[in-house]
């Protein structure tokens, strides 16, 4: 059985992330965590701290999981990075991406959050950064592609994807959208 700790950590992900922050509610948060007030107390000094630990333990993490193959691949960057966007299966096309939904909710109304969440958001750039870097020694990109440039457009690309997605509760946003961006990316292409 997970400790309360991470019981409360999934616990806050699933209600944030169905609900968003300013929705969630510490009475749901603690009866999906099956425990009391004072035990997330003795983890967490308010539900705000709480959150922002959800945000480094989950929602970075999964950013870190999806893209970190990038990463840790030495050859067919663009492939890999092609599969992963046409893998519908593999995207909440109908909750949205948990990062773009805290951005949008919370970045403008706390210091905290938003600078927990620009960092994820700056960490997942510096990966496709890393990645379309590799792509151009690897020869599989132009040498005169704009890394920085292109890195912002993937993020706004997918981030924009899953809104509309999310919002029309139809995956076709998802794929036109998403068919259009690996159109893009081929043309990047030597």
């Amino acid at each position: 059985m997970q400790d309360i700790r991470t019981r409360l950590i999934e616990a806050t992900f699933q209600e944030v992330f169905s609900n968003g922050y300013t929705g969630a509610s510490l009475a749901n948060i603690l009866k999906r965590a099956d425990t009391k007030k004072g035990s997330m107390y003795h983890h967490f000094p308010s539900k705000k701290d709480m959150v922002i630990a959800m945000i480094e333990e989950k929602v970075e993490k999964r950013i870190e999981k999806k893209w970190q193959v990038l990463a840790q691949t030495d050859k067919n960057v663009i492939t890999l990075l092609i599969s992963i966007l046409e893998d519908t299966n593999s995207w909440d096309l109908t909750n949205g991406c948990p990062l773009g939904n805290l951005l949008q909710e919370s970045l403008n109304q706390d210091e905290d959050f938003a600078k927990t969440l620009t960092d994820i958001l700056d960490k997942w750039k510096k990966l496709f950064c890393d990645a379309l870097n590799k792509a151009i020694v690897l020869g599989e990109i132009r040498e005169d592609v704009e890394i920085e440039k292109v890195a912002t457009f993937l993020i706004a690309s997918i981030e924009g994807a899953l809104l509309l997605a999310k919002k029309h509760q139809d995956k076709k946003d998802f794929e036109v959208s998403i068919e259009q961006l690996v159109f893009y990316i081929h043309t990047l292409k030597k």
